[in-house]
C-alpha cells in the first residue's frame, strides 16, 4: 500500500504511529457504554446462538428492533474493516509474488492493465478467507485456532523489523524521513516487544477449565506449522527466486541507469505516488 500514496516515507509512520492512541480513544466510546449498561454475566453467556453483542443491544435498547438497528452499524463498520483489510492483504501477496516468493507467483503478480489493480493476487486473499470461513461449518475449534493465529501471526510480523532495528541499535531508523526522538523511540520498540510477546502467549491459552480435546486452544499448533512450512519454502525455494530492482548511477553517461534482474510488469500505483519502489 506504500506505492499507493504521496510521500509514503513520512505519511505512512506517522498514520501507523497514530493508529493506535486514535483506535484506542475511538474504542472507549464503544466499550465504556457496553459495560456500564451490560447485563448480568450469566445471561450472556447463555445468549441465543451464542452471540453476545446483539443479545447485549437488544436488552440494552429494549426492543429486538432497536438491536438489530445497533448490530447493523456495527456490521456495516465490520464490512468497510474487511475491505480495507482485504486490500492490504492483496498488496501484500502482490508483492510477495512480484519477488517470487510465494507459489505460482507468475500468476499471482499479474496486475490488470484495465484497472492498473493486482486483480489476481486479490481473487487469491478472498478465496483463502472464504475457504478459512467454511472451517468453522466443521469445527469452531479448528476456527478458533486460525483466528488466534490470525491474530498472533500479524503481531509476530510487527516485531520482526523491531526487533531488527533494535538489533542494529536503530541507526536507519533514526536517519528515516520521520521518526520519534531517540529515547521516546526506544521506549515505544521495548514496549511493543513485550507487549507482542505476551499476546503471543495470551492468544495460545484455552478459552475454558478444564481442557479438552474440543476446548484446546490449537493456535500455536498451527501458527508453529506455518513458520516451519514457510522456512522450508524459502530453505528450498524462495530465497533462489528472490530478486531486487536496482537503479545505478553512471558518471560516464551521466544518466540513471535501470537494472532489473528479472522481467516483470510492476505496479506501481498512481502518477503522483513517490512510491517506496526503485
Amino acid at each position: 500500500m506504500a506505492e499507493e500514496c504521496e510521500s509514503p516515507t513520512v505519511k505512512l509512520p506517522k498514520a501507523i504511529s497514530l493508529c493506535v492512541p486514535v483506535g484506542g480513544i475511538a474504542g472507549l466510546f464503544f466499550i465504556i457504554p457496553i459495560c456500564a449498561t451490560m447485563p448480568a454475566l450469566t445471561d450472556i453467556l447463555s445468549a441465543p446462538v451464542g452471540q453476545a453483542l446483539p443479545y447485549i443491544f437488544g436488552v440494552v435498547m429494549g426492543t429486538p428492533g432497536g438491536g438489530l438497528a445497533l448490530t447493523f452499524l456495527v456490521l456495516v463498520i465490520t464490512l468497510f474493516c474487511s475491505i480495507s483489510i482485504t486490500v492490504a492483504a492483496s498488496r501484500c501477496t502482490w508483492a510477495f509474488a512480484r519477488d517470487r516468493a510465494i507459489p505460482v507467483s507468475r500468476l499471482w503478480s499479474r496486475v490488470d492493465e484495465t484497472h492498473g489493480t493486482p486483480i489476481w493476487a486479490l481473487a487469491l486473499t478472498t478465496a483463502v478467507q472464504m475457504l478459512l470461513g467454511l472451517i468453522n461449518l466443521g469445527s469452531s475449534s479448528a476456527f478458533l485456532a486460525f483466528v488466534s493465529v490470525g491474530v498472533m501471526a500479524l503481531a509476530v510480523t510487527y516485531a520482526i523489523p523491531v526487533v531488527i532495528s533494535m538489533y542494529h541499535g536503530r541507526r536507519e531508523v533514526d536517519q528515516a524521513a520521520w521518526h520519534m526522538p531517540m529515547m521516546l523511540g526506544w521506549v515505544c520498540n521495548c514496549i511493543a516487544v513485550l507487549w507482542i510477546a505476551f499476546e503471543v502467549v495470551l492468544f495460545s491459552m484455552p478459552t475454558v477449565l478444564p481442557v479438552t480435546e474440543v476446548s484446546m486452544n490449537y493456535a500455536i499448533v498451527v501458527f508453529v506449522g506455518i513458520m516451519a512450512m514457510s522456512g522450508i519454502w524459502y530453505a528450498v525455494y524462495a530465497h533462489k527466486g528472490m530478486f531486487c530492482h536496482l537503479i545505478c548511477y553512471c558518471p560516464a553517461w551521466l544518466s540513471w541507469r535501470r537494472v532489473l534482474t528479472s522481467a516483470v510488469l510492476v505496479y506501481r500505483g498512481p502518477p503522483e505516488s513517490d512510491g517506496l519502489h526503485l
